[in-house]
């Protein structure tokens, strides 16, 4: 491969990230598909023969989705054996880690343009013992592990 080749296709690659990602708006994703349009052109253009060119070009895609799928995959795997952690969820684990308090007693403290909520629920009475959080259980390792658990 040639250094036009190269710039084209990092530009189309680049181009299409853009576009199936969330960095520019619904606006932009018009021009920068155009834009990695004539690059994946420009590529298959200056390959010989041009089937080569328009086949990379298409592997390149397969390849990305496929790496997404996967990624998604690992996701909703992982996400289903933790559970769904919230921010708000995960800030008050931190602080329960740092503190013996009850992390929602903490939360008076804390700016309200850091939280997103304004109703916080009642505060635990400090006897109460509070639960484990679920990734510190999946962390612990005491639990079943993914290749453990009955099929």
């Amino acid at each position: 491969m040639g250094v036009l080749q190269y710039l084209f296709a990092v530009a189309f690659l680049i181009c299409y990230a853009l576009v199936i990602g969330d960095f520019f708006g619904p606006g932009a994703r018009g021009g920068i598909a155009v834009a990695g349009l004539v690059a994946a052109a420009g590529f298959a253009f200056f390959t010989t023969p041009w089937v080569h060119g328009v086949l990379l070009t298409a592997f390149a895609v397969i390849g990305i989705g496929l790496f997404l799928g996967v990624a998604w995959l690992l996701k909703t795997l992982f996400a289903s054996a933790v559970g769904e952690v919230s921010v708000e969820a995960a800030y008050d684990d931190a602080i329960a880690a740092e503190s013996e308090l009850d992390p929602r007693e903490l939360r008076q403290n804390v700016p309200a343009r850091a939280l997103s909520d304004v109703g916080a629920p009642d505060a635990i009475p400090l006897g109460d013992k509070l639960p484990e959080p679920a990734l510190g259980r999946l962390l612990r390792g005491d639990g079943p592990t993914l290749d453990q658990r009955p099929s």
